[in-house]
């Protein structure tokens, strides 16, 4: 087993989108309060199963793994700074879309990346003073390679 999880793997991947500043923190599972920042955010992701002729659960071959992409944006009354924030989303979700097509994904841990999709689109969530929350869903998927 390595020692590099699924998420520094996809977030790593992320990094290859142009549109994505690498000068600005990244973190996993924690977005601070300061724009310009970056997180990729673990979602519950439920295991699809399978009973074989014996009665025994196995684990399909094909599985789903989510994630939220989110970042901290400066945000108000300016209306040409909310439309960046929406325009960098946007380009964020081209690009994922581009690898998808391509068929160009990261290294998965106990699988074969068959899919890379965004699955909500940018918006902000979350607002403070003079920044909000926005944040996309990511879907990823798989094939298992070996019994888990």
């Amino acid at each position: 087993m390595s020692d590099v999880s699924n998420a520094q793997r996809l977030r790593s991947w992320l990094f290859g989108c142009e549109a994505i500043d690498a000068t600005k923190r990244f973190g996993v599972d924690y977005l601070g309060d300061e724009a310009t920042e970056y997180a990729l955010i673990t979602v519950p992701s439920a295991l699809k199963w399978r009973e074989n002729i014996l009665g025994k659960r196995r684990l399909r071959n094909e599985q789903e793994q989510s994630f939220i992409f989110a970042s901290q944006e400066y945000y108000g009354a300016d209306v040409g700074q909310n439309l960046k924030n929406l325009a960098f989303y946007q380009a964020v979700m081209k690009w994922i879309m581009a690898q998808n097509a391509a068929q160009a994904f990261p290294e998965w841990e106990g699988g074969r990346v068959t899919g890379i999709t965004p699955t909500l689109t940018g918006a902000p969530i979350a607002f403070g003073a003079g920044v909000a929350r926005y944040q996309i869903q990511i879907k990823v998927t798989y094939r298992v390679t070996r019994e888990q």
